[in-house]
């Protein structure tokens, strides 16, 4: 029990720290049931929730917080569970044959690695410390804390690492050309660089947290507002107040905006893209919104930070792992 609540402890320690937060294509990122786009790892609003879960094919993938972490995989009806490997890990990206993610192991220091998705060939990529890790096509781009946080892509083969941004960097969406993000240097407003390096762009004033870029628009806990939820286009206008309450681990998928309400007990709670039909879907205080393949999977609190997971419409709640005794 104490080694399961260290371990997810851990993972909230260190988004809290990198966020500053406290309470060539038009390809997007993903679609209504959590599944990433082609050529990407994960969704971005799961790499925004600690990238502890990701889809692909029949699999889900998952950090086990009943093993420090460790990455596991399982048949979407549960079965066929197997161990990946055995170190502490999020930010995970499924892309082909590998599972990229940062190892987060106190001799590791966020390193990232790949492992095959059969356990095999585990191979470290970089001795940067990284965090919100994308994996695109053919490249990786991450939060690199061993260079005051500022923004790089690598090829997935740990070959050719260009720096993109100097900004103190969180939260990082990459779509199109371009990488999103929250700049720490600048009160954390939203920014963008292009993924060349050549163009740096301020897109709001507001602080932001939970970053997710879905089409047009950038979906954000607006810190400069009580951490309210708001939207924003990516050209930065249209900017736009969708709840009165605090929004925290935004998720967006399809139609609709997840998110743990602050002001009531960090509940989870849907809310229409426009801001209309709000609902209510569970009533346990919940955090790392991840969806994968129409199910919502977060970490409630008052269960020892187990992971749980329900249907996107609140039904069929259930325990992921269940802790031996």
């Amino acid at each position: 029990m104490r080694k399961l609540l260290t371990a997810f402890v851990l993972v909230f320690f260190i988004i809290a720290n990198l966020s500053g937060c406290t309470s060539k294509n038009d390809k997007a990122s993903g679609n209504n049931a959590g599944i990433p786009s082609k050529g990407y790892g994960n969704t971005l609003g799961n790499i925004s929730n600690g990238g502890i879960v990701a889809y692909q094919g029949d699999w889900v993938y998952y950090c086990n917080g009943t093993d420090d972490v460790s990455i596991y995989k399982t048949k979407l009806n549960g079965s066929d569970k197997t161990k990946i490997n055995s170190d502490k890990s999020m930010f995970i990206n499924v892309q082909g044959d590998w599972i990229y993610y940062s190892n987060i192991e106190e001799t590791e220091s966020n390193r990232i690695y790949k492992i095959k998705t059969d356990g095999s060939k585990r191979t470290k990529l970089t001795n940067d410390s990284a965090s919100f890790i994308n994996v695109v096509d053919e490249w990786i781009y991450y939060s690199n804390a061993s260079d005051n946080r500022r923004i790089y892509k690598m090829k997935i083969d740990g070959t050719e690492k260009i720096c993109l941004a100097a900004d103190f960097s969180s939260y990082l969406n990459v779509q199109d050309d371009w990488v999103y993000y929250s700049n720490g240097d600048d009160k954390r407003r939203i920014y963008r660089a292009s993924i060349d390096g050549s163009k740096r762009e301020k897109i709001s004033e507001d602080a932001a947290a939970y970053i997710n870029v879905e089409g047009d628009w950038i979906y954000y806990s607006n810190g400069s507002d009580g951490n309210k939820l708001y939207k924003i286009k990516k050209d930065g206008t249209g900017r736009t107040g969708l709840t009165i309450e605090e929004a925290l681990y935004i998720n967006v998928s399809g139609d609709w905006v997840y998110y743990s309400n602050g002001y009531n007990g960090n509940r989870v709670y849907k809310i229409k893209k426009d801001g209309t039909e709000k609902n209510i879907l569970n009533y346990e205080s919940s955090k790392f919104l991840n969806i994968a393949d129409g199910w919502l999977y977060f970490i409630v609190d008052s269960a020892s930070n187990r992971l749980y997971k329900m249907k996107n419409d609140g039904t069929k709640i259930q325990m992921v792992e269940k802790v031996e005794r």
